[in-house]
């Protein structure tokens, strides 16, 4: 207790300091947990649960709200900052519109105890800090210190990290005093976020948005560089197709899946180039399976690798155009392959992560915690998607795994600092969610595109 006594002494006296000068502006409530430490933290359940919810304010004003709330092994004392939520009340006499104050525990600004429901041990302390609630860092007791975990989506971007401080320094410790205290240790560049930066990808999704009604689906078909329809695949690569005069006459653009990913990608390269890209070039391979492994059997009577050619010579495309210099795939450094998490949280426990792999990609349920650091590190770049499925053949033969779809997908943050992401595949739009239950179990292979705010597509 002596330690804790001179935490809590040392932080009351730095604390209002702290709290107006958090760089990330999350409401602060540790001058408010300093006041209530002895009576929510370290007693028994039993004696907390005599206690009424209460609701204070800190310095500036900002109010809060201290409660329990109890699960099957886990009991937690919740400090959680006041919301206002718009909702519609319904009466006799119609819908009223109101406003109504709540205090969830996981918006920016709470902060939770978790303790132990047989033994009373302390097990966590978890601070919320961002306007995505599955973003949050937490801290355990490890000895006589504690260790760190910064969790993103269900996975760790840094997980166990030493903390040269004991537990119950964190009872009263600001967000501001951790920011500082680990300003080295945790990944804390996925929490500044400018939303200015991704101009580029709100200006292409509403320009694609107004002209996705212009989009009409055929099996096989983009536009060549003169502006001409023509066709993608086999013996008819590159010939001119028939469209119906209809079609021509009402400006309705045919084209499939790879064509459609062009035609945005063409979008962000007319206006330097002044013309769409070349067929031959994004039909290059840039994958050479063994000859002799079921892969490179299949290749040889059927593309396995389509997509994924075709995303990352589009991609190359772009960086050609913006340097004035041809580039080779292989020289562009298009692929996306971070790792930026070590485990995540699933039903059995935490496990490990197995990250990017080689011409496969990523496992489509680490799509969103990977587009989030990617927002928050790229924010000036959307991203073409490869999507490989795995194949099992009717006539028995050995299962195949195949890139045979595309996508672009633009991941972003709104002026409230909020993660979304829009995804637009084969002349439709769809949410991330809709995205990852259309192809569950699927790997994802990724290569990044410079967005622009004078997107021009044809």
């Amino acid at each position: 207790m002596k330690i804790f006594r001179s935490v809590l002494i040392l932080f009351c006296l730095t604390a209002p300091l702290f709290s107006q000068n958090n760089k990330l502006r999350v409401p602060d409530s540790s001058v408010i947990r300093s006041s209530i430490a002895d009576n929510w933290f370290e007693q028994p359940l039993q004696t907390i649960r005599q206690n009424r919810t209460e609701i204070r304010s800190n310095a500036i004003g900002q109010v809060f709200q201290i409660r329990l709330e109890e699960t099957r092994d886990i009991f937690s004392v919740i400090v959680a900052p006041e919301t206002q939520v718009a909702v519609d009340l319904y009466t006799q006499d119609g819908v009223q519109h109101k406003v109504i104050d709540e205090y969830p525990a996981d918006a920016a600004g709470s902060w939770i105890l978790m303790r132990d429901s047989t033994t009373g041990k302390p097990v966590r302390i978890r601070y919320y800090f961002a306007s995505d609630s599955d973003v949050y860092v937490q801290f355990s007791p490890s000895g006589r210190k504690s260790v760190a975990d910064y969790v993103i989506d269900g996975c760790f971007a840094a997980r166990g990290v030493p903390v040269g401080v004991p537990f119950e320094y964190f009872y009263t410790a600001s967000f501001a005093s951790v920011l500082s205290l680990t300003e080295n240790s945790l990944p804390w560049k996925y929490a500044y976020i400018y939303p200015e930066q991704h101009h580029g990808n709100l200006v292409m999704i509403g320009l694609i948005r107004k002209n996705l009604s212009r989009i009409k689906n055929v099996i096989d078909g983009c536009y060549s560089e003169l502006k001409r329809p023509i066709y993608i695949y086999g013996k008819k690569s590159g010939q001119e197709r028939e469209v119906d005069s209809d079609d021509v006459k009402n400006n309705i653009l045919t084209m499939n899946h790879a064509g459609f990913t062009k035609w945005i990608v063409d979008g962000t390269i007319i206006p330097l180039a002044g013309s769409p890209t070349y067929l031959n070039p994004l039909l290059r391979p840039t994958v050479q399976p063994n000859p002799l492994s079921i892969s490179g059997i299949k290749n040889q009577s059927k593309n396995l690798f389509h997509a994924l050619d075709w995303t990352r010579n589009l991609a190359a495309a772009t960086v050609s155009v913006q340097n004035r210099r041809n580039y080779m795939y292989e020289e562009t450094g298009v692929d996306v392959n971070i790792e930026p998490f070590s485990s995540e949280i699933s039903e059995k426990g935490i496990t490990g992560v197995a990250g990017y792999i080689k011409n496969s990609g990523y496992e489509i349920k680490y799509l969103k915690p990977l587009l989030y650091v990617l927002a928050s590190t790229e924010p000036a770049y959307f991203y073409l998607a490869a999507i490989r499925r795995t194949v099992i053949p009717s006539d028995g033969s050995p299962e195949f795994k195949v890139f045979d779809s595309t996508a672009a997908i633009f991941p972003y943050f709104d002026k409230d600092r909020q993660f979304g992401c829009v995804i637009f595949e084969n002349g439709r739009e769809m949410s991330l969610a809709q995205f990852m239950k259309k192809y569950p179990d699927c790997f994802i292979h990724l290569t990044r595109v410079l967005s622009t705010d004078r997107f021009s597509p044809l």
